[in-house]
């Protein structure tokens, strides 16, 4: 079983497609990054989720987000 959705990116306002692999009964959080400005986020999948960039950043910046911080 999987899902797709789409999402903005919270940081750099890039857009991009979300492929996730779910499993029943697996309630894991799995992280996947901005494929532009690398801020992280979590979904519940049975796999890290891949990310594909469907359009660019709108920010005007070059930078990646530090997810360390």
């Amino acid at each position: 079983m999987s899902d797709t959705f789409e999402k903005t990116c919270d940081c750099c306002g890039a857009k991009f497609r979300v492929e996730v692999a779910l499993m029943e009964g697996h309630p894991s959080l799995e992280e996947y990054n901005c494929p532009d400005g690398n801020k992280g986020s979590k979904t519940r999948a049975a796999y890290t989720p891949t990310a594909t960039r469907i359009g660019g950043r709108t920010d005007g910046r070059a930078d990646r987000y530090n997810n360390d911080q």
